[in-house]
């Protein structure tokens, strides 16, 4: 017996001791695991630490443009076809900010930026015409408009590399001007007249090594962009497409405003419900594309439904498409109802791009290029009604509830009288 109990003992030890070891184990992995994800953590601290990546600045539109910024340029530059050569990058600034890049417009004048190595050489830009105006090409009495510069500052997302589009898209620039100036892509031109076209590269870079002619890319340079098939491609695409599409935006966007006939609202009601008739906002200007509508009222639970009484969001109306308010008829105090509706309404995208001139009197003596910038800005237009429906005749739930009840119950007892009446023969026939 003895024995059996100590084998018995035994074995429970070796369970208890196997389960043992099992939790052991797992609590060694537990702790392995541990250690290698805070010693992973560690490592990806340390790279954090020491790795800097390089901020990206993108190119295109800015939502608000600023009154004034000052120039930044780096030393670095690239020829990425054959040998003309820019800055990597050219930007501005508006305090501690960073705009996006910008573009020179004209060649034969110098660029200037602040540096890392030398900061002061930032100079105040400050805000002109929109590239839609009419712009004097010196005393020539010629002038010119460059709305097909907006199409390449949409379009200046290219390849992904932030430098190499800064790159294709100033060399777009210039060589759309050229084509808005009048000048022909076979000649250079030593003024704004056209008579002055000239098919020499001679005295193309003074003794300073600056760039002389009116036109901003020389009639060779174009050849050799016209012919390089990695980035060339992409500044004939953008000069063509601007050229094709600069009558694209023309059209001013005019008085944006929005109005409501409030003579036409009606109001109806029923045991459930006071609503609405349709309300439309309108417009002169054909660029209205949306509204959205906040509601000022007392009573909560108010419905925005389309014409088919449907749910629509307060937020995103479609302009050709009208509105009408629901209220629950228990809502409504006094048997009226009001609200303050203002109706926001939206225009659509209207685009952009000014021209910033140097301030001459930052620099003094220095002849600097005009800079580029685009935007892009959705106008709104806000429009207030104060909606109050007449007194109207209300129907009186209650009392049709008790009319009912009333009904109801009158019609029971006339049942009730007509079985007691229709047994009474035949209980006097037993009798």
């Amino acid at each position: 017996m003895s024995s059996k109990m100590s084998s018995k003992r035994q074995i429970k030890r070796s369970k208890e001791k196997r389960s043992q070891d099992k939790m052991d184990k797992a609590m060694n992995d537990v702790k392995k695991i541990g250690i290698v994800s805070c010693c992973l953590i560690a490592v990806l601290l340390i790279i954090g630490i020491f790795i800097n990546p390089k901020e990206s600045y993108g190119a295109g539109f800015l939502e608000q443009l600023p009154d004034s910024f000052y120039s930044g340029m780096t030393t670095e530059s690239q020829h990425l076809i054959s040998d003309i050569s820019l800055p990597e990058e050219f930007y501005g600034t508006s305090g501690n900010e960073r705009l996006s890049y910008i573009y020179c417009m004209d060649h034969r004048l110098g660029m200037m930026g602040a540096t890392t190595e030398n900061p002061s050489l930032a100079h105040l830009y400050e805000k002109g015409n929109s590239v839609k105006s009419s712009f004097s090409l010196g005393e020539t009495g010629r002038t010119a408009t460059y709305n097909g510069l907006i199409y390449i500052l949409q379009n200046d997302n290219i390849t992904g590399n932030g430098a190499i589009d800064y790159y294709i898209t100033q060399l777009a620039v210039w060589w759309y001007l050229d084509r808005a100036n009048g000048f022909d892509d076979n000649y250079n031109y030593t003024s704004y007249d056209l008579g002055t076209a000239t098919t020499s590269e001679d005295g193309k870079y003074n003794g300073y090594g600056d760039y002389t002619f009116y036109n901003n890319i020389s009639a060779a340079d174009k050849d050799t962009i016209a012919a390089d098939n990695t980035y060339g491609k992409y500044v004939v695409s953008l000069v063509e497409g601007a050229v094709n599409n600069q009558n694209s935006y023309n059209d001013n966007l005019g008085t944006q405003e929005i109005t409501i006939d409030t003579s036409n609202i009606t109001y109806t009601i029923d045991n459930n419900y006071l609503e609405t008739s349709l309300i439309t906002p309108t417009s002169s200007n054909t660029s209205f594309e949306s509204y959205s509508i906040q509601i000022n009222s007392s009573v909560e639970n108010i419905e925005i439904l389309d014409e088919n009484n449907n749910p629509i969001s307060a937020n995103n109306i479609s302009a050709n498409q009208g509105f009408k308010l629901r209220v629950p008829f228990n809502e409504v105090e006094s048997e009226n109802f009001k609200a303050n509706i203002t109706v926001i309404g939206y225009f659509s995208n209207f685009y952009d791009a000014y021209v910033y001139n140097p301030n001459p009197t930052d620099h003094s003596g220095v002849q600097l290029q005009r800079a580029l910038l685009g935007l892009i800005e959705r106008p709104t237009a806000p429009t207030t009604i104060d909606l109050e429906a007449p007194t109207i005749p209300v129907p009186n739930t209650n009392s049709t509830s008790y009319l009912i009840y009333g009904i109801g119950a009158l019609i029971i007892i006339a049942g009730i009288v007509l079985i007691v009446v229709a047994k009474r023969p035949n209980n006097a026939k037993k009798k």
